[in-house]
């Protein structure tokens, strides 16, 4: 029987983990192949789980994303890695010091101890080609899946204060601009995330309902996907855009942007906007809320563009991935 040992980082039961992504693929494969798991420890260093993991590895191992060094301990053992993203490599903040460190040891020596890389998108996979030369041959572009919990719920009416959700905080997530967007208006802005203190001085300023909430669990983030009458997800970068897919499975719009991997993801079936246009989101909002029609018809294009990442497709996808190291016999 197929065997694959997966490479996590230590638990974390939040909503959009990678814990909770590949639990999913998982509960597909389960019986079909033998399943093992080893979570990093963090209460040790990054050098005894390097050591650990070789006493831990299996013929296949699966590095599921954040612990990417734990490759250089299972040298000469068959390999993948999931890389989700290259924000952090690529953010502008860190130090010189600290971005070649993440270089080296998150990416450029653990993809010399692994036989194929499976990415996101193919925004994702562009990156790692540019910038670490990777073989596209052992690249494989396999998208997140929508865990089950995310099932179709309609809405009979909109909130008569329509509810705008927010997914996420950080200056990336481009809350100030949606705060533009939304001034003067009647709609209710629910932010899940940590909003910054500049955030929340804006909406008091601008006298703007809006409610936060976080750390919730994917149970929760259901509801408020189901209260919520439209997504804003239009982030400046995203290695994929979960949510977009989550929102749609649910039924509820989605407003994102027209650059990267979201243009990628919801391109077709999302509203796309200039992220550094207010009166551009605004109107998208307006467009929406205004007529029925137009909203539902956005609705049946989310459906149809989440089904092609339902997670039983996905696990199949991964399956297949496993099957062709399984029958490698040399890199």
């Amino acid at each position: 029987m197929l065997s694959v040992t997966y490479i996590n980082r230590e638990y974390r039961k939040t909503n959009y983990s990678m814990e909770g992504i590949f639990d999913s693929v998982k509960s597909v494969l389960k019986g079909r192949m033998e399943i093992r798991d080893f979570y990093a420890d963090s209460k040790v260093s990054r050098l005894k789980n390097i050591q650990n993991v070789g006493k831990h590895a299996g013929p296949i191992n699966h590095i599921t994303g954040d612990v990417n060094f734990l490759a250089m301990g299972m040298r000469g053992k068959k390999n993948i890695l999931t890389i989700h993203d290259f924000g952090f490599y690529e953010n502008p903040v860190h130090s010189i010091v600290v971005k070649t460190i993440y270089k080296y040891f998150w990416l450029y020596f653990p993809l010399k101890c692994v036989d194929i890389v499976t990415v996101v998108s193919e925004f994702t996979k562009e990156k790692l080609i540019r910038y670490f030369h990777f073989p596209e041959s052992r690249i494989r572009v396999i998208p997140d899946p929508v865990k089950p919990v995310f099932k179709r719920s309609l809405k009979d009416t909109l909130n008569q204060q329509p509810r705008i959700l927010q997914i996420g905080s950080g200056d990336h997530k481009n809350v100030m601009n949606m705060i533009e967007a939304v001034k003067g208006s009647n709609y209710h802005v629910d932010i899940v995330g940590w909003p910054s203190d500049k955030e929340k001085a804006k909406l008091d300023e601008y006298k703007i309902s809006y409610s936060v909430t976080n750390s919730l669990t994917d149970e929760q983030v259901f509801e408020k996907y189901k209260e919520c009458d439209i997504l804003f997800f239009a982030s400046y970068y995203e290695g994929f855009g979960m949510p977009i897919i989550e929102a749609q499975a649910v039924g509820r719009p989605v407003i994102t942007s027209n650059i990267g991997a979201m243009k990628e993801v919801g391109e077709g079936s999302a509203i796309l906007v200039d992220p550094n246009k207010p009166a551009e989101i605004r109107a998208a909002m307006d467009a929406l809320v205004n007529s029925s029609e137009y909203y539902n018809e956005v609705v049946q294009k989310g459906f149809k563009n989440a089904a092609k990442y339902d997670y039983v497709t996905i696990a199949e996808s991964y399956y297949k991935v496993y099957q062709e190291l399984d029958n490698k016999t040399g890199r």
